[in-house]
């Protein structure tokens, strides 16, 4: 591990310590944190359709692995190693894996294979089936994202900011595109996007690229955030949210310590550009783009002119993960293991439910229903109550 590498981990383990609190009621744990705002008179309820453990789950690091769905499966890793293929609509463990390394990035699956990256450095694909291994490919660095699959190509970037393709039937690397990574990152990439044979990608000091699919070349690049300090941690900038990419061609990029951008990606121009410091991935509908800022707060964004639409303040001082869409609401969970359901329109809290007293880590929309994630490796799947 490189010294930047060392100081990436140190800093990110030292928000987090800030920013994970204690598990509290509605009231405030101590000053900074606001307490849980109130719900309407008649709240959306949510059913617990079912729950599965699934290993240590982040084991106490700063890891986010999320369960990926295919039907008839949810499929999930934990980070001590275990992978466990879960039915959709029962929650009955169709079959469980337990490698001898542990898991840092995933989990990908499509087309009947599970990627995943492993602390050894390697990058695994499994069958879906019944979790046996198809094949293993070192990459020379962790991968900290979730992988990409299409029908022919595995697609990761690692820590070290590289960017490699590999033959989804062999194994064997096709290609690799080296990326800049600033010294100060904290820990963690964003996993890149496919689109036809297009793949874009982001660099640690905020640079967008668009690459060949087929031969890693580079189409163009452009500047999508810059830093917003002065001192050495205060210019500190990483885009660790996953790219987000809308079905009109607009990419959304998301980075600490910079900028909310939206780019439209076939005129290769910024569409607009929005202070916001968050680490977390965005989510959009129809008329929004939604973020979470690292201090608890929650905006809307218009998607065409980039004005801020909305805030909700009501959950600051609880470390968020990135929001959702779900059946027409926005959904986001924070530290203390609270999901909470707002109105896209305005903002307005729709409902709570305490999910855990750990913190999430992951939120997957499994149409209809709504996948959590906590940090202990606890898998539980809700549903809207009628």
């Amino acid at each position: 591990m490189n010294h930047s590498f060392r100081i990436a981990g140190a800093l990110a383990l030292a928000i987090s310590t800030l920013t994970v609190l204690p598990a509290c009621s509605s009231s405030p744990a101590r000053p900074g944190v606001a307490e849980l705002p109130a719900l309407p008179a008649k709240p959306i309820r949510l059913d617990d359709r079912w729950s599965v453990s699934v290993g240590d789950g982040a084991d106490g690091e700063v890891v986010n692995l999320e369960p990926a769905v295919e039907a008839p499966a949810v499929y999930v890793a934990s980070r001590d190693g275990v992978i466990k293929s879960i039915g959709r609509a029962t929650g009955k463990q169709r079959w469980k894996v337990s490698l001898k390394t542990g898991i840092l990035g995933g989990v990908a699956v499509s087309n009947d294979a599970i990627a995943l990256g492993t602390d050894q450095g390697d990058l695994l694909l499994l069958r879906t089936r019944d979790g046996k291994p198809i094949w293993k490919a070192p990459l020379g660095a962790s991968l900290l994202s979730v992988p990409r699959l299409t029908a022919n190509e595995v697609v990761v970037q690692t820590h070290d900011g590289r960017i490699q393709v590999f033959d989804r039937a062999t194994g064997k690397p096709r290609w690799k595109f080296d990326t800049p990574v600033p010294p100060l990152s904290l820990r963690g990439n964003a996993a890149p996007v496919i689109s036809g044979d297009k793949l874009f990608a982001v660099s640690g000091q905020g640079d967008l690229y668009q690459l060949d699919l087929a031969t890693g070349l580079p189409v163009w690049q452009t500047r999508v955030t810059s830093s917003r300090g002065r001192g050495e941690i205060e210019r500190l900038m990483d885009i660790d949210g996953d790219l987000v990419l809308d079905t009109n061609g607009t990419l959304y990029t998301a980075g600490y310590q910079s900028q909310i951008t939206a780019t439209d990606t076939q005129q290769v121009r910024r569409r607009w550009q929005l202070n916001i410091s968050t680490s977390q991935s965005v989510a959009y509908d129809a008329a929004h783009v939604y973020a979470v800022d690292v201090d608890g707060t929650m905006a809307a964004i218009n998607k065409i002119t980039g004005a801020l639409m909305w805030k909700q303040d009501g959950l600051k001082g609880r470390k968020l993960i990135g929001p959702v869409v779900w059946r027409g609401i926005v959904v986001v969970g924070d530290s203390e293991g609270w999901l909470h359901l707002f109105s896209p329109a305005d903002g307005a809290p729709r409902g709570r439910v305490r999910v855990a007293r750990d913190p999430l880590m992951s939120i997957t929309v499994d149409a209809p229903q709504l996948l959590t994630m906590t940090v202990k490796g606890k898998l539980r799947a809700w549903d809207m109550r009628p």
